[in-house]
């Protein structure tokens, strides 16, 4: 039917079509004005081919065209994005104009419509928010009495790196399991090994997805039908929906098991939560489709960043052996080898923590700090940002700004020292965002950065297999939810 159509007649449908919006659009007039825009933009794409999956470059680029703050037509999504530290601090923080969410295909497809607290909205997020938080306090998070559960799992890592008894070997799986197990005891009393087919297959879900393209289908939902799933769209609802029936497969063991005299973990917390409104028939946001959200976004949040930010770590270990010698005479002569790094060394082991908030700001693991909105037209450092537009901060701005940092491209972890040696703390410092949608397991992600590289280094020297070189120049390179190293091997030789 379709041999004799000619497809320059539904090309030129489109175009035309896309002019006549854009010329209605651009009717309305803003008292303050739109922010500029970086020039003309292409039919249907926008201004998408100023950008690439490295945003570094093309955001540094964006701003020094058009200053702090910038329209972007991103396909078909009107965007604005905010970078500098005074602008980011203003409009996330100090105003706090931009806690909302904004449809997007993907996102909403893959939470199932903003269930769970990273793409919820209104109510439902402060709610959930409200609860995941003061609940995850409650059960130790950010606590010592959380440093037993962390001392279990480094001990079994340790042992793990060990087997390979100076061999290569990739720490992704090994780390991921490790971490993972620590929000899994937190959120429903559960741990799995690192050769568990089942952990295997989530972690190679959650990858997959992080590196996946589809996100790009968020600003054009028509090229998530185009045959082929050349963008993997298909792949990656597939692996969120196997992801829920993981998590509800937990919430079900919970309810047929619950016993309110014994709350112990977050998922039986929001069960009875769930239970106490239901018997005073108050009303809530809070139900089981939620909580599987929220457990998946836990799941995500507190395993694959915490994780990446690992791997980075080793890489630059093994890229500065003089860092990581530093480090372990730090921990050589303040802790000992005799007993594991403990929450409270936090204080003399200062190096180790400057090392790694060097890594996250050097790494710049959210290159974007997400994608927010406002339900209400907003005025903005005299600017009109329209209701529903997508607004994106600009983190990599705020970490790489020689205002700032003199040499941010320099990794130096003295930046984070006084000349005392003793820790700056930073507002500059970004790495969790920051306002009220800033990332809830900051203080165990900084937790378990500090048990974890320490114990490693306490217990290892990692080097680069021979005959290969592992540095941050060689292992960039793989963007997608968050900026990963490029999948490496290493080699760890016992320092005991």
């Amino acid at each position: 039917m379709f041999e004799s159509v000619s497809l320059f007649p539904i090309v030129l449908a489109i175009i035309v079509c896309f002019l006549i919006h854009r010329l209605i659009f651009n009717k309305r007039k803003y008292d303050p004005p739109l922010p500029p825009s970086p020039g003309a933009q292409i039919p249907v794409i926008g201004h998408f081919h100023l950008l690439d999956m490295d945003m570094r470059q093309p955001l540094k680029k964006l701003r020094k065209k058009c200053g702090d703050i910038y329209s972007l037509q991103m396909g078909s999504i009107p965007s604005v994005v905010i970078s500098g530290y005074d602008a980011v601090k203003d409009g996330f923080k100090i105003q706090d104009l931009f806690t909302d969410r904004r449809y997007m295909y993907v996102l909403d497809k893959v939470t199932r419509g903003g269930k769970g607290i990273g793409f919820a909205r209104n109510e439902s997020w402060k709610e959930n928010r409200r609860f995941t938080l003061s609940t995850l306090k409650d059960f130790g998070m950010g606590k010592s009495i959380l440093e037993g559960e962390i001392h279990e799992e480094t001990k079994y890592l340790l042992e793990e790196v060990g087997t390979f008894e100076g061999r290569s070997f990739d720490p992704h799986e090994l780390l991921a399991v490790h971490v993972s197990n620590i929000i899994f005891s937190l959120v429903f009393k559960g741990s799995f090994k690192y050769t568990d087919p089942r952990f295997k297959e989530m972690i190679k879900m959650l990858d997959e997805n992080m590196r996946s393209s589809s996100g790009v289908a968020n600003f054009f939902p028509w090229a998530a039908r185009i045959p082929g799933d050349f963008l993997g769209v298909s792949k990656t609802f597939s692996n969120a929906e196997k992801i829920y029936e993981f998590c509800e497969n937990i919430i079900k063991e919970h309810v047929e098991s619950y016993d309110e005299n014994c709350i112990d973990d977050l998922t039986s917390a929001y069960i009875k939560q769930i239970k106490r409104f239901e018997e005073n028939g108050e009303s809530t946001t809070m139900n089981y489709e939620f909580l599987a959200g929220l457990i998946a976004d836990l799941f995500f949040a507190g395993s694959e960043t915490s994780t990446t930010a690992l791997r980075w770590a080793l890489v630059f270990l093994v890229e500065y052996p003089e860092m990581q010698e530093r480090m372990f005479s730090e921990i050589e002569a303040h802790v000992g080898t005799s007993r594991l790094p403990s929450v409270k060394d936090r204080t003399v082991l200062t190096y180790v923590e400057a090392f790694y908030t060097e890594i996250l700001r050097f790494c710049d693991l959210a290159i974007v700090g997400g994608f927010h909105s406002t339900p209400v037209d907003v005025v903005f450092r005299g600017y009109t940002i329209p209701a529903n537009t997508l607004v994106i901060p600009d983190l990599s701005s705020v970490h790489s700004d020689p205002k700032i940092w003199g040499d941010p491209e320099t990794f130096r972890p003295e930046r984070f020292l006084d000349d005392s040696g003793n820790i700056v703390r930073r507002d500059e410092f970004m790495a969790f965002m920051i306002g009220k949608r800033s990332c809830v397991g900051e203080s165990l992600a900084r937790m378990e950065m500090f048990l974890f590289l320490s114990a490693l280094v306490q217990n290892f020297k990692f080097e680069s297999p021979p005959g290969t070189e592992i540095s941050f120049a060689a292992t960039d390179g793989q963007f997608g939810s968050a900026h990963c190293p490029k999948p490496y091997k290493i080699v760890a030789k016992a320092r005991l």
